[in-house]
């Protein structure tokens, strides 16, 4: 069998946010060459082992997801019934190996999140992939169950850094003022990410918190935005994941992103500008699938400096 060859960068279009129900639908993409395994490596053009993906699903008890910024361990010493780490992990392992030889040649790493991940930044289930990383550092260290691992500190590539994908690459234009911007009474840029599409369908394209559908045309097709509460970009830095974006229209989008209103850590929606029940909060509109974060929520209300 011929040796499997790796892939860096995107692959078949497939954007940021794209969401698979399981690993042989993230395999049968060639997002990863694995069924099981966390680390996707193969030969690179100098013919050695390079990675080129990895999964991030607790498959290590030492692993840490911070969304920009993740330490991840190697493979390796587990025992596969229990996985519990039994010895220690070796520089030796191809996928270790493999994640060394990416940092020293500077390939990108696609990085997939499973269910079982960290619950802020991962999907409630199946997995996602969530674009381009590099391994900017790796190390040995005695583990959280007393075996030596392999230590990877890997960097999500700024958007300019990200190999584009087309849609990705119409947000940029815009965002560079190579486009038209959508203008309303303010000067705005509407970003319709696989995650925002995603959320807008659980609600049918109906806000969650006015709960107004927006009709625009004779077809009936309603139309809502994809809003993040913890912006994207600096300086708030927020990650463009499900439990960060929310489908609103475009008056409360505008009203959220000004911090006109705020949610409480309960989903309360709070008009910071209204009398009588708006300013004691209504109830956000969330359906089973959508896990909406505090860490996000809280965020917001430090950003704009926002008690509660």
């Amino acid at each position: 069998m011929a040796a499997y060859r790796a892939v860096f960068g995107h692959v078949g279009g497939v954007l940021p946010g794209t969401h698979f129900d399981s690993r042989r639908e993230v395999k049968a993409a060639k997002l990863h060459k694995e069924g099981e395994a966390g680390i996707s490596w193969g030969l690179d053009g100098g013919e050695e082992q390079a990675a080129d993906a990895i999964v991030l699903n607790k498959g290590y008890a030492d692993d840490l997801d911070l969304w920009d910024e993740v330490l991840y361990t190697g493979a390796g010493g587990q025992d596969r019934s229990t996985k519990r780490q039994v010895e220690d992990q070796s520089w030796g392992n191809p996928g270790n190996a493999g994640l060394r030889r990416s940092r020293i040649k500077g390939h990108p790493i696609r990085v997939i999140r499973g269910y079982r991940g960290e619950k802020d930044y991962s999907p409630v289930k199946g997995y996602r992939y969530d674009g381009l990383y590099e391994v900017i550092e790796e190390w040995k260290e005695t583990g959280v169950e007393g075996f030596q691992v392999c230590r990877f500190k890997l960097r999500r590539l700024e958007i300019n850094r990200q190999e584009l994908t087309p849609i990705e690459q119409q947000v940029q234009d815009m965002l560079d003022g190579m486009a038209p911007r959508v203008t309303t009474t303010v000067d705005r840029i509407v970003r319709d990410t696989a995650v925002a599409r995603r959320v807008k369908r659980w609600y049918g394209h109906t806000c969650q918190i006015c709960r107004l559908p927006l009709v625009v045309g004779a077809d009936g097709v309603s139309y809502a935005e994809g809003a993040h509460i913890q912006a994207l970009g600096k300086p708030s830095s927020g990650p463009d994941v499900d439990g960060n974006v929310l489908c609103l229209c475009p008056n409360c989008h505008i009203r959220l992103d000004r911090g006109a209103i705020y949610l409480t850590d309960d989903l309360k929606v709070v008009d910071r500008f209204a009398d009588g029940p708006a300013a004691r909060g209504v109830r956000l509109l969330t359906v089973g699938d959508h896990r909406i974060q505090k860490r996000f929520v809280r965020a917001h209300r430090r950003f704009w400096k926002i008690e509660g």
